[in-house]
């Protein structure tokens, strides 16, 4: 076989790559009251823990889940001690779900395509017994002419259940 076929293979397969990984839960009903929070912000990127609290809300409302996405302030990163406060007020608030995580990177790559590279931690918390029911991460790099936007909606579909 000649090089540039083997290499272009190389490349389609491994261009787009991308992993994720679960841990099974019992997934909650559709009908279930969620409210999807914060995301913990571990990247430099400012307020990508909203982005992608937004991206999930968006992803789970299309999936047919009846979620409301947090009342929250739409310019600063929010702490953990301070997304735990929001759960608990959720809590008090009569949802069943909380759904949180944490961004891990949301950047473009340097070099000469800068390609998009986000990683997600996804957790579907269980309010009443105050415990996670499902857990996903996922991380995908994206081709140059892909947004971060359009990246991390293809993890978000591969990992929300």
């Amino acid at each position: 076989m000649k090089a540039w076929v083997v290499l272009t293979i190389a490349i389609l397969t491994y261009g787009c790559a991308s992993v994720v990984n679960t841990q099974r839960g019992t997934v909650p009903s559709k009908d279930s009251k969620f409210i999807v929070l914060p995301f913990e912000n571990y990247t430099e990127t400012p307020l990508a823990g909203l982005r992608i609290g937004s991206m999930v809300y968006g992803v789970m409302v299309s999936k047919g889940y009846k979620a409301e996405l947090a009342k929250i302030q739409q310019d600063k990163d929010y702490k953990p001690e301070e997304i735990e406060q929001i759960a608990e007020g959720a809590k008090r608030a009569g949802y069943d779900y909380a759904v949180m995580g944490s961004v891990n990177e949301f950047r473009y790559k340097t070099g000469i395509d800068g390609e998009p590279a986000v990683s997600i931690t996804l957790k579907v918390y269980e309010l009443k017994s105050d415990r996670v029911i499902y857990s996903a991460v996922g991380s995908r790099t994206g081709w140059s002419h892909e947004s971060l936007g359009t990246v991390a909606q293809k993890i978000l579909n591969n990992i929300l259940p």
